[in-house]
């Protein structure tokens, strides 16, 4: 997940994202009047039970944050031998844990900016060394509690502030307002015109599944219409990264943010079976894991996917003076989502939708747009449900280059997800 990140969330909003200091001052002024909510959480608990490793390695980033900055010489929380299977315990992406269950939209808005991806490490591999490989195999990603969720912000995502104009965020829909307006009422171009609506642009749609699940579907119902589908589910930690290559405290927003070390990729491809290649620039590699996910789509369009606290099982080995200067990866899938499907849901094909010209961003816009405006129509389902599903199961991809200077994004979303 992407978010920028600062200590409050009006700083946030008005100097990371650049949606403007009338905006900025907006946000300020109700959490002033106490109409926002503090988000203050100090841990879920303890897991009931989780999937075990075969040994007996455990790393609990869950009742206890252990760091969510990348910094090189933060000593180590654990070492473990190559070969040696560890678990990690990892807490939700925006750290809000069980209050996800009962955050209103307008919560969202206030969530503390400075506490985002939560990471369980460093983990000294012995025997790593700068100009080493660290390899990390994936045995199993499983959740350590039974929902996940969404959120959608003005500030964040595809339609939050991506373009460099300082109101971007709240144009009208022609860029997208009925996602991103903050206003609240009904928006005169919805689709349908009785659309159900809340107070603009924040929102927050809950999943559920068991906890350990990590194979099948979770549910949804839709938080505006009721409208309820079934989510194919793959489970991935977004976060997946070794110490920075320079010195110094780096925030978690960019991936491989010093020297191509890994970090906050988002790959959905990197599921359980996957074997993760990362350049080692730290002694011992000081690896760490956080941002779990249940389902994603390819470009993860709203900023969230299903945000979840996550177990997670490694197996790690090196590969001696080999360099690299980014991630690699032998992954089981190039499409896990159709892992989880069952052949009905397959049966149903696809949806697939276009955006062409010689912007790719803006491309990718208009292909989600248009498939946000096909979902509205056929399914029935509201802006911001349709907007939530096209982040966890819709996948942008870049067709085509060869017609220059206009390329072409498209976006697939699978039909059989609605009952």
């Amino acid at each position: 997940m992407c978010f920028a990140h600062s200590g409050t969330a009006s700083d946030a909003l008005h100097v990371q994202r650049e949606i403007g200091a009338s905006a900025a001052a907006a946000f300020t002024g109700l959490a002033a009047a106490g109409s926002l909510g503090t988000v203050e959480v100090a841990g879920s608990g303890t897991p009931d039970a989780v999937v075990a490793p075969a040994g007996e390695r455990v790393l609990d980033g869950y009742t206890k944050v252990r760091h969510n900055r990348w910094n090189r010489d933060l000593p180590a929380a654990i070492t473990v031998r190559p070969g040696e299977e560890i678990q990690l315990l990892c807490r939700d992406a925006l750290d809000i844990g069980d209050q996800a269950k009962t955050m209103t939209p307008d919560g969202t808005m206030t969530i503390d900016l400075g506490r985002i991806h939560p990471l369980t490490g460093p983990v000294e591999v012995a025997g790593a060394e700068p100009g080493d490989i660290l390899e990390v195999e994936v045995l199993d990603v499983s959740p350590l509690v039974d929902f996940g969720y969404v959120t959608i912000s003005p500030a964040l995502g595809l339609f939050g502030t991506l373009r460099p104009e300082s109101m971007a965020a709240f144009a009208p829909y022609t860029e997208a307002s009925q996602l991103s307006d903050p206003g609240p009422g009904r928006v005169s171009q919805a689709v349908p015109q009785d659309q159900p609506y809340n107070s603009g642009a924040p929102y927050v749609q809950l999943f559920h599944f068991d906890r350990g699940q990590n194979t099948g579907v979770a549910t949804f119902v839709g938080t505006d219409t009721g409208k309820q589908a079934q989510i194919p589910i793959s489970p991935f930690m977004g976060i997946l990264g070794n110490a920075p290559m320079r010195k110094g405290m780096y925030r978690t927003f960019p991936p491989s943010v010093s020297g191509g070390m890994g970090g906050n990729s988002d790959v959905r491809q990197l599921i359980k079976g996957t074997r993760l290649q990362l350049p080692v620039y730290a002694t011992g590699a000081k690896f760490s894991a956080g941002d779990g996910h249940m389902a994603q789509g390819d470009g993860e369009i709203t900023g969230t996917a299903i945000e979840t606290l996550m177990a997670c099982t490694l197996r790690f080995s090196v590969i001696k003076n080999t360099v690299i200067a980014s991630p690699r990866a032998i992954v089981p899938a190039a499409d896990p989502t159709q892992l989880a499907m069952t052949d009905e849901m397959r049966r149903q094909g696809y949806y697939i939708t276009t955006g062409t010209g010689p912007d790719l961003m803006e491309n990718a816009k208009n292909a989600v747009r248009e498939m946000i405006d096909w979902l509205v129509t056929d399914q029935e389902l509201s802006l911001h449900e349709a907007y939530t599903l096209c982040s966890v199961v819709g996948d942008l991809k870049i067709s085509e280059t060869v017609d220059i200077p206009n390329w072409l994004v498209s976006m697939t979303f699978p039909r059989g997800i609605f009952s």
